[in-house]
């Protein structure tokens, strides 16, 4: 997570100054996930303010990205009739979420460079890139995002931003059930010609609350304790149970 404030606050240094203001907000700042969660959406808003309106020449990407985590993607082989894990490799500052939506003009004519360096692909994140030196590295990156697609973690979506007016535009980003908890950064770049006019940067919270919460907290806070309560609740369980179900 530190390099992705790092990356975002040279961004925001780097903005030049322009006649145009970008004012963002999200439908929410914070998504409970309780024992029932099966998902959600979350909707990003921004209009652009300047002395005169010049319609579709903007060019919008809204990223969404989760806390950095370290992770270990293992490759298994058959060995004498067993599928095994033979070959692994860890990284470090993966994002847990990483989705991308863009406008209709970004998404057919964005430049290599531009997806580069505000990180709008996948292949351009710190531990995909740092991969791609050691190319034995590089298909175990591949199998992170591959994996995390499947997972709904990791997206990006072309014409995914909507202009409600010429200066007005919106999104809406899936949050899906298997969500990490953390705290989340919303990026939002207003380009024109594939020149950077304003960026601004929000915070998006996702936490556990009711009683999935309270037992992860006991869990963690107290592990010893929590093992041995399970293993009570499973035997009285499988007591009850024959209780119930015996024959006479």
């Amino acid at each position: 997570m530190m390099r992705l404030l790092i990356a975002l606050l040279a961004v925001l240094l780097a903005v030049p100054a322009s006649a145009e203001k970008l004012v963002s907000a999200l439908s929410e700042d914070a998504v409970e996930i309780t024992s029932n969660f099966t998902g959600s959406y979350i909707t990003v808003f921004g209009a652009v303010t300047e002395e005169e309106v010049r319609g579709q020449e903007y060019e919008v990407a809204i990223v969404v990205a989760g806390p950095d985590l370290p992770l270990v993607v293992r490759k298994k082989d058959r060995v004498a009739g067993l599928w095994l894990n033979t070959q692994s490799r860890e990284f470090f500052d993966v994002p847990s979420f990483y989705v991308v939506h863009l406008s209709e003009n970004l998404s057919v004519a964005a430049s290599q460079d531009l997806l580069t360096r505000y990180k709008l692909d996948f292949v351009n994140l710190g531990f995909s890139r740092e991969a791609s030196y050691a190319p034995e590295d590089e298909a175990f990156a591949r199998a992170v995002v591959d994996i995390k697609q499947r997972q709904e973690l990791y997206a990006k979506r072309g014409d995914a931003v909507e202009f409600l007016a010429p200066n007005v535009f919106r999104t809406s980003f899936h949050l899906p059930s298997a969500i990490p908890v953390g705290t989340y950064h919303v990026s939002v770049y207003l380009f024109r010609e594939e020149q950077l006019l304003a960026a601004q940067v929000q915070s998006l919270v996702i936490e556990k609350s009711g009683f999935s919460d309270r037992i992860a907290s006991f869990a963690d806070q107290q592990p010893l304790f929590y093992g041995l309560f399970t293993v009570v609740v499973a035997i009285t369980t499988g007591w009850l149970a024959g209780l119930i179900f015996r024959r006479n």
